[in-house]
């Protein structure tokens, strides 16, 4: 395990990602540290995280003149480009200046394999390279970057300062090394950033916000209690000048008669009185907050806009000063908020700007867009990977490698498997697919290919046909009967056919890995044989069978004697199980919801991946139009037989009733649906979810999959195969209801529906997942973890 230690300057909004990126290294074993001038940091930092103060031996006159910038960047009134040359001048050289000393002192004393310096503490890469220590740049505040193609001018200005005080310290390269070009971590997505070409060194993470562990005084009864609109106005915790109190005065006189709850940040006693339905607080708990609003006022700064993106909700910004200006620009730019001026705004320009990003839905659909691509991005997994391959010499660099992901007919499990070969082929791999059935062209992303042996196939076609027809008989099979149905008729069979046509292709293209989904042995088996590495994806639970070595021994037992027969059926002689990976198993949830206290090594939780974007085409006009709370049903692409009886009952349950069914399934099983059901054969899921306010569904792994990551509450209807072990983890988790379909009763069907609308306990306990699988890594983690596995073994490979 390595140690990494944090250079952090005594500024809110750029302590706290480090918090998040260092709790995960910490969980992953590592050693983690913060260098800091700020004494209250320790009672912040995650367990088992150690501070590092930065001491002076200077005198009390030259250090209460190295502190100045904690009250002058807060009274100072500054704005637009002045604001940058005071930040210089005034703030961040005399900070670099005085903290040069301590950050060396405490670098030689805790000896770091990795130094992680903030982009504004430009004495971290003075300090990191006279002691020989490797360092990267996390940069919190990406206009940073970005001013080098909006303001070269001002760049050039800043990079002299810059290279002024590297001097002075000793250093004398005629550049400014404030970003690393080992790995500069860049907080936000490369949508939100905006087009710009950067090095391969800068890597964009996503917003990085799960740690936070400062309480907070709040009347959530109040709050919830509300049935008004809810928006948040804060300015930060950076500016205290006398311009707080005139801005304030416009945010009374815009909402004071306005149907609406206004979360207040700041000083309660600025004012005798404010009105009734403004709830005022020097601090909030915001990011517990932000799920429950619908919308926000602030003044730009990064991490408030990040956070409220984040949750999909669109922003009025009000930017002041320093960054803010670019923040409060592509806010607008990609159509999630309006931009106000600080010095001209009237309080009826506030209102009306409000009353737009509330009622006008294309703000929250912009807002909802940015959140994706901060989710595609990976957050603090991605962050806590990219930190740790920056360990591993040349871990960046190598010749592109050849990916062959072996998926079966079931599209739950080649739909993740799609997005993650779409990013691999993005970073120049070739990636190839293979199956035993037909799979559309529009599926697969450009630059790949799926490969169908239709001439190997050809004595299996009836075969095929009939095990896919078998598996609606699942609703209808007891436990053990549902695993021979899985494994006997289903797995063993599928993995036979599979072989003549990768042995056809290994004629003619080799992989460097095989990635073979968990049902599909075939590609494990044949990764065996042939001496490839090999990699497991895992869509659904990995427990989902139990452990039945321990409960069930004669079906262990039985389990057992049935892979073993098919290895040596296939030329596998070697003792042991080789279905699966024993080096690498990609888990498309979280740890948490998993239920894993524990897990071993090769097991990684990534959470779910974004699968392939759907464009079926949808009645999104009447959607908008409906008024009441909305409901997202679906049996997934299995179990036909049982569908007309299903949504028979939803259509008993909730024709007339105060709620909008969007249903997922052919019209036609009728011949009339309820004026309040929305039907279509095929609907864009993914982008449907955030639309909705709850979801019911038999448990399959997407769809339950991307419930949470929208955080709303589930019904699930447990049918067969996985879905009784899935409900148990949702139940397990707060975060929905499950009532076995055998058992689906009309009245009970209604009743938990609308229980879980109006239960909030249900909606924040989603969240709490939605949080898990966001820090679980997503895309981008599972491919790093790829890259990574395929160089560890052609390192090997290379050394023998």
């Amino acid at each position: 395990m390595a140690k990494f230690v944090f250079v952090v300057p005594p500024l809110t909004g750029h302590v706290n990602p480090t918090l998040s990126i260092g709790a995960e290294l910490l969980n992953r074993g590592h050693e983690v540290a913060w260098i800091s001038l700020d004494k209250n940091l320790i009672s912040k930092l995650p367990d088992g995280g150690k501070l590092l103060l930065i001491r002076y031996d200077q005198t009390d006159g030259e250090k209460r003149e190295s502190e100045r910038y904690l009250d002058i960047i807060s009274k100072k009134v500054v704005y637009g480009i002045d604001s940058i040359k005071f930040l210089y001048e005034d703030v961040l050289i005399p900070l670099n200046r005085h903290s040069y000393k301590g950050i060396v002192t405490l670098l030689e004393t805790y000896q770091p394999d990795l130094v992680i310096g903030d982009h504004q503490l430009f004495a971290v890469p003075v300090a990191a390279k006279k002691l020989g220590l490797p360092y990267c740049t996390s940069v919190t505040a990406p206009a940073a970057i970005k001013i080098i193609s909006e303001l070269p001018k001002v760049h050039e200005w800043e990079v002299n300062q810059i290279m002024a005080l590297q001097e002075e310290l000793g250093v004398t390269e005629n550049r400014s090394l404030a970003c690393s070009d080992l790995l500069t971590l860049v907080l936000t997505s490369n949508y939100f950033f905006g087009e710009m070409d950067l090095p391969s060194n800068y890597r964009f993470t996503g917003p990085v916000l799960t740690e936070r562990r400062i309480p907070n005084e709040f009347d959530w009864d109040k709050f919830n209690g509300s049935s008004r609109k809810k928006i948040l106005v804060s300015i930060g915790t950076t500016f205290d000048h006398d311009h707080k109190k005139a801005f304030f005065e416009k945010v009374i006189e815009a909402f004071k008669d306005e149907d609406l709850t206004v979360v207040v940040v700041s000083d309660p006693l600025l004012f005798d009185s404010w009105p009734e339905h403004f709830m005022v607080y020097q601090q909030v708990p915001q990011l517990e907050l932000l799920p429950h609003l619908d919308g926000v006022v602030c003044h730009g700064g990064h991490n408030t806009v990040s956070e409220a993106l984040s949750h999909g909700l669109p922003l009025v910004v009000i930017p002041i000063a320093y960054d803010q200006s670019h923040v409060a620009g592509r806010v607008v730019r990609t159509g999630a908020g309006e931009r106000l001026n600080f010095n001209r705004f009237k309080s009826n320009h506030l209102k009306e700007a409000v009353q737009h990003i509330l009622n006008d839905p294309a703000y929250r659909e912009a807002a909802r867009v940015v959140r994706q691509s901060f989710i595609d991005a990976g957050g603090t997994a991605t962050a806590a990977d990219l930190l740790e391959r920056a360990l591993i010499p040349g871990s960046d660099s190598g010749k592109p490698s050849k990916f062959l992901f072996v998926v079966p007919p079931f599209f739950g499990h080649i739909s993740p498997t799609l997005s993650v070969g779409a990013s691999l082929i993005a970073r120049g791999h070739e990636v190839r697919w293979f199956g035993i059935t037909p799979l559309a062209n529009e599926h697969i992303p450009e630059g790949g290919i799926y490969i169908y042996p239709e001439e190997d196939l050809i004595p299996f076609q009836d075969e095929i046909k009939r095990i896919l027809k078998r598996q609606d008989d699942g609703p209808a099979c007891s436990g053990p009967e549902v695993m021979k149905l899985a494994l006997e008729e289903t797995y063993v069979p599928f993995a036979r056919m599979m072989m003549p046509g990768l042995h056809r292709l290994l004629g003619h293209w080799q992989p460097d890995v095989v990635i073979n989904d968990c049902i599909t042995f075939g590609g494990a088996l044949f990764a065996r044989k042939h001496n490839i590495p090999c990699v497991t994806t895992t869509p659904v639970p990995p427990d989902v069978m139990g452990d039945t070595a321990k409960h069930a021994p004669k079906i262990f037992e039985w389990q057992q004697k049935l892979i073993k027969d098919l290895q040596e059926e296939v030329g596998i002689q070697d003792e042991g199980i080789f279905i699966h990976s024993h080096e690498l198993n990609l888990v498309f949830t979280s740890q948490a919801f998993a239920g894993f206290e524990t897990v071993q090594s090769h097991m990684k939780f990534v959470g779910p991946v974004k699968g392939r974007p759907n464009n079926a085409p949808f009645d999104w006009d009447r959607l908008a139009a409906a008024t009441t709370p909305k409901i997202f049903v679906s049996l997934g692409t299995l179990l036909v037989d049982i569908r007309k009886a299903f949504f028979g009952r939803l259509i008993e349950a909730f024709a007339g009733q105060p709620v909008t069914i969007v249903a997922a399934t052919p019209p036609e099983i009728f011949e009339e649906w309820p004026s309040n059901f929305i039907v279509s054969s095929f609907v864009p899921q993914a982008a449907l979810m955030p639309h909705m306010d709850m979801v019911i569904c038999h448990g399959g792994f997407n769809t339950v999959n991307d419930t949470f990551i929208n955080g709303l509450p589930m019904l699930i209807t447990p049918i067969a195969y996985d879905h009784f072990h899935t409900a148990k983890l949702i139940e397990r988790a707060g975060c929905g209801i499950s009532i076995r379909y055998k058992r689906l009763r009309v009245e009970s069907l209604r009743e938990t529906v609308f229980e879980l609308l109006e239960n909030p306990k249900y909606r924040d306990a989603a969240k709490k997942v939605r949080d898990t699988f966001l820090a679980a890594g997503g895309n981008d983690r599972a491919v790093g973890l790829l890259e990574d596995f395929v160089k560890q073994k052609q390192s090997i490979l290379a050394s023998v």
